[in-house]
């Protein structure tokens, strides 16, 4: 998870000028956005127009930015508020999968379990529920703790709980290791 940026933030809410603080926040989270985004769709290109869509409209509402300091929280918000509204759109369009960066195998051997271990993986997230995806995502891709993820998907507690549950449950049935 990528930390925010270090630099002292004015009460005022800007570093130098805004655009200096969007770059910062730019270098600082965009790929790490990016690789949230296409946990979530499953699409590169697609993550990348949701992550440059958050940075635009953060650009757009930078005086409506109550703490500056809460940028990179906002801009993990906007990515999911517009991942799930570009699923609405694609689910039924979109087939591809996520290509997932391995390490590097001793052989051939281990690299092909290892992809597929990471593909099976990556379709059984896919095929949880969109708010179970999100839970799962957000606790055991980016990190955050149950309350962080409370807060980030605007849920209470308990469905952070609830959720997470019943994805770990449905995770750990469609994963059976082959004998």
């Amino acid at each position: 998870m990528a930390e925010e940026p270090t630099s002292s933030v004015s009460a005022t809410g800007t570093l130098a000028d805004r655009d200096d603080m969007l770059d910062v926040l730019f270098r600082t989270h965009c790929a790490a956005l990016v690789r949230l985004a296409v946990v979530l769709l499953g699409d590169r290109a697609e993550a990348e127009e949701a992550v440059q869509d958050a940075f635009v409209s953060l650009h757009r509402n930078w005086s409506q930015l109550r703490d500056t300091s809460a940028a990179g929280a906002y801009l993990r918000s906007a990515v999911v508020r517009r991942c799930r509204s570009r699923q609405r759109g694609l689910i039924r369009a979109r087939a591809a999968t996520p290509r997932l960066t391995l390490l590097p195998s001793e052989n051939l051997e281990d690299l092909a379990v290892e992809v597929d271990e990471a593909a099976r993986m990556a379709a059984a997230v896919r095929a949880l529920p969109t708010r179970q995806r999100e839970v799962v995502v957000a606790r055991y891709y980016l990190g955050l703790t149950e309350v962080q993820t409370a807060q980030l998907l605007n849920v209470g507690l308990g469905s952070v709980k609830r959720h997470g549950h019943r994805a770990l449950a449905a995770l750990q049935r469609g994963i059976e290791v082959p004998s």
